[in-house]
């Protein structure tokens, strides 16, 4: 694709990266209705078509082919090892890398994957692929082919965040080292490592800033829809409540954790790319900054060689940007 726009369907907002030839051109983030997305699902399939057609009239988007970020709670994303000689029996034996995780009948599933390593025995035994392979239920990938055609894009590329990354990193040239890219999300923080652009593995907490509103609306007396508008804006000094510093200290304490346990079992780290919406939450990055071992780079160094024009927020569209790149 010359041009594409990708996106990424959060809980709490929409991230959009308009891509021409090469380069990011354009970002955007636009906040969703209350419990439009909850834990990664889209509430209503209508609701998010309006939406997407207003944002597209709105933001005069004609870019009509896109590429969209598939949600973790939408899909397995695995890194395992599969024997085979063809592409044919790589496809065929990888739904077995899934065997623990889907239950149902695997004919209800797409089934893909980046090869990243050949290992080859020379005893007659078939080679096998160290790969990066993802499942989808393939109801849930034509609810999206689905939905954004009714909004008017061409839906070409759904893949999962790790992937994104990879392409991001890829793209960017950022391949010469070891490195994580730490997701401070909405309703978790996602921890990426990287060996250049080859995904190594993933931790997650499962609570992010979704957190941080609880206090907010608690000490407020605001719903936590309200108190998430007042997290962004720092209104009347939200962000350094004692509540929320308490909440920093314990995410930058599993961060900690993840990255000492990365390290025990081998794993070299340089130093980390922060995006989502965390990454704007200067309390929050003070705290991760001070506890963590590694250091913390911006992440517009990832695109650094961007030709894009205009101010991107590169932390909030990074994800989109990847899968606009595939």
């Amino acid at each position: 694709m010359k041009h594409c726009i990708g996106f990424d369907i959060g809980n709490h907002a929409i991230h959009v990266a308009v891509r021409k030839g090469d380069n990011i051109v354009r970002g955007l983030t636009e906040r969703l209705a209350q419990d439009l997305v909850k834990n990664g699902a889209i509430t209503s399939f209508e609701v998010m078509t309006d939406f997407l057609k207003e944002l597209k009239k709105k933001e005069g988007l004609t870019v009509r082919d896109a590429a969209l970020v598939l949600p973790a709670a939408h899909c397995y994303c695995r890194r395992f090892f599969v024997a085979a000689n063809t592409r044919d029996q790589l496809m065929f034996n990888l739904p077995y890398g899934f065997k623990d995780f889907i239950t149902d009948d695997k004919s209800n599933y797409f089934f893909d994957c980046a090869v990243l390593n050949a290992v080859r025995y020379g005893d007659g035994r078939p080679p096998e692929f160290d790969v990066l392979a993802v499942a989808a239920r393939k109801e849930t990938i034509e609810d999206y082919i689905n939905l954004f055609r009714r909004a008017g894009f061409k839906l070409k590329t759904i893949i999962p965040e790790e992937f994104a990354y990879v392409n991001l990193l890829r793209k960017m040239g950022d391949e010469s080292h070891h490195h994580g890219i730490l997701d401070i999300g909405h309703n978790a923080v996602k921890l990426f490592f990287f060996n250049g652009s080859m995904f190594d593995s993933v931790r997650v907490i499962d609570y992010g800033l979704n957190a941080l509103d609880e206090v907010i609306s608690e000490q407020f007396g605001v719903d936590n829809f309200v108190a998430g508008t007042y997290r962004e804006n720092d209104f009347n000094g939200a962000n350094n409540l004692d509540g929320c510093r308490a909440i920093y200290g314990a995410m930058a304490l599993e961060v900690l954790k993840a990255i000492n346990f990365y390290r025990f079992n081998g794993g070299s780290l340089q130093h980390l790319h922060c995006c989502g919406g965390g990454s704007h939450n200067e309390a929050l990055m003070q705290s991760l900054r001070t506890t963590l071992p590694v250091e913390i780079s911006d992440m517009k160094e990832l695109f650094a060689e961007n030709k894009g024009k205009g101010a991107i927020d590169y932390p909030l569209i990074a994800a989109a940007a990847g899968a606009a790149l595939q």
